[in-house]
């Protein structure tokens, strides 16, 4: 189950117009997953200047920063170090690299934990040139049960328009079954079944929200904006 979209079109357009070499997290803000699904992972990215090839190496130390989930407990992840070499490129997708977060099953424990992923001693690069301008992830590890088993989309495999919304939201590229709609309090703000691919949203407060929706081909994970 996870948040929204690894990498959105827009965002790559955006560092093809940017002749600057930009590195960081692949994930806004923050990064959901169930501690059921074994994809779970952190990604980094790296744009090299003009999305040519890099010329010099590129990375930080990934620091883990424990909060209500620990290191070794909760997830298996440790303090380390990537460096993308030179050569890295986007072509070949060598510019990801994926490190797994090694969640713990808890068979006894609902609801939310979550730690922190820090970025520090950068290399090729300067904080100016993070992505999102952001050093910091917070991974939130999803115990409640929604999901399990189901593997959390992209963005590159899903829509969901129009956002904002001021009535419906439409989910196009895949089949919907169900959904539930949180908002950032983590309280349970709507749910039900989805016909015709779209869920009315009318009667929920302005504001913006987190939609968990089941389809076909896994869970949906994506913020909204109700206006």
């Amino acid at each position: 189950m996870k948040k929204f979209i690894l990498i959105a079109s827009v965002v790559i357009l955006a560092f093809s117009a940017d002749a600057q070499t930009r590195f960081g997290f692949g994930q806004a803000d923050y990064d959901n997953w169930n501690v059921n699904d074994p994809k779970a992972h952190l990604l980094l990215l790296v744009w090299p200047e003009n999305n040519d090839t890099l010329e010099f190496g590129v990375g930080a130390d990934i620091f883990v920063i424990d909060g209500s989930a620990r290191a070794g407990i909760d997830f298996n992840m440790s303090t380390s170090k990537w460096i993308f070499p030179v050569g890295t490129n986007i072509f070949d997708s060598s510019n990801r690299k994926k490190i797994s977060y090694n969640f713990t099953l808890n068979s006894t424990f609902w609801g939310k934990k979550e730690f922190v992923v820090k970025l520090g001693n950068l290399q090729g690069v300067t904080s100016a040139n993070l992505i999102n301008g952001q050093d910091l992830l917070r991974v939130i590890i999803d115990y409640d049960g929604l999901g399990i088993g189901l593997p959390k989309l992209s963005v590159h495999d899903y829509r969901l328009y129009p956002i904002p919304t001021s009535s419906v939201l439409y989910i196009g590229g895949v089949n919907p079954t169900e959904y539930k709609i949180y908002d950032l309090s983590g309280r349970l703000a709507q749910e039900g079944g989805i016909l015709q691919s779209s869920i009315d949203v009318s009667n929920l407060g302005n504001g913006l929200y987190v939609l968990y929706a089941q389809t076909d081909k896994g869970m949906i994970v994506q913020k909204f904006l109700k206006n």
